[in-house]
């Protein structure tokens, strides 16, 4: 979701990050959810610009099955996530061994554990759908060695000074206390590849950064949703390159608010002697398992902003 700093938005992030991540850390979980979505609805109303192009990607891919209103209000949904992921992220240091499958279950966990028994790690590409963190806390909690790649550009020009030394400091202060190693893209990948050696979990978003920087100059084109949307070919590079496992994984609301975490059986990953080939096919089994959640949660999908015309999706 393109999200811009400017006086307001920073002036948000200072209540954000003290006075409210105080009191979302003592709040009830189910009261923290009602925060986040009126959040959420407050923020729609005033970034309206932001509901109708969410609203207007959505019906360039469903507009023969989905009516503008009913647009509107997943593009609605999509915003109070947001807000939501943001409240839950302030809560996830509640989180412990004793508590964690309270909140996430997860399906398919048996793909994870085969895939480590044969000693070469796994990748778990996930998108920004659902809670793209819950997983990674909740895996750690349940002893499984992981670490997740990310993206934390300190020195952006388009960070104001309250995100640099208020919203990214506290984040990353707040990832270092999870049971997960965190590896900065703008770094060396050495400890991922380290990770997999030790046969250990390595979490990877797969659907791109996203936000205003936009895509990676090596993003590969793939048929996506009726349009041809760029993806990141990192996963797929590294599962040919070490032959860990590469598991799709999407984490689902359930209807009290708490998470189903599916861990999709490990795509083929294939070698021959064009590497440029195989990555490509790569990419496109796990996005065909994207593409199936997305069509049926559309309202999961962070991405919807972005999936327009010069951004993420080329001709």
């Amino acid at each position: 979701m393109i999200i811009q700093d400017n006086i307001f938005r920073d002036m948000a992030k200072l209540v954000a990050w003290y006075p409210l991540r105080w009191c979302v850390t003592v709040s009830p979980w189910r009261m923290v959810y009602t925060m986040g979505k009126l959040a959420g609805a407050g923020d729609a109303r005033i970034e309206k610009g932001r509901i109708r192009r969410i609203t207007d990607n959505l019906l360039s891919v469903y507009g023969d099955k989905m009516i503008e209103e009913d647009a509107a209000k997943i593009a609605n949904r999509i915003v109070q996530r947001h807000f939501v992921e943001h409240m839950e992220f302030y809560k996830f240091a509640t989180l412990n061994r004793g508590n964690i499958d309270k909140r996430i279950k997860f399906e398919g966990l048996e793909h994870l554990d085969a895939a480590l028994e044969k000693g070469k790690g796994a990748i778990l590409a996930h998108m920004h759908f659902g809670s793209k963190q819950f997983p990674l806390v909740a895996l750690g909690h349940m002893d499984y060695a992981v670490n997740q790649i990310g993206y934390r550009d300190t020195t952006a020009p388009d960070h104001s000074f309250i995100h640099k030394h208020v919203h990214l400091r506290i984040r990353n202060r707040l990832e270092s206390k999870f049971k997960a190693r965190h590896i900065h893209l703008n770094n060396s990948l050495r400890p991922a590849y380290r990770a997999l050696q030790n046969n250990e979990v390595l979490f990877i978003a797969s659907d791109g950064i996203g936000g205003i920087r936009g895509i990676g100059p090596n993003y590969l084109p793939v048929p996506f949703l009726g349009k041809t949307m760029s993806f990141p070919p990192g996963p797929a590079r590294m599962a040919r390159k070490t032959g860990a496992a590469l598991i799709p994984l999407l984490c689902l609301q359930q209807q009290d608010w708490t998470y189903k975490a599916v861990l999709e059986k490990p795509v083929e990953v294939v070698q021959t002697e064009n590497s440029k080939q195989d990555v490509q096919n790569i990419v496109l089994r796990y996005t065909e398992v994207f593409e199936k959640y997305i069509s049926k949660y559309p309202d999961h999908w962070m991405f919807w902003e972005e999936f327009q015309e010069g951004n993420l999706v080329h001709s």
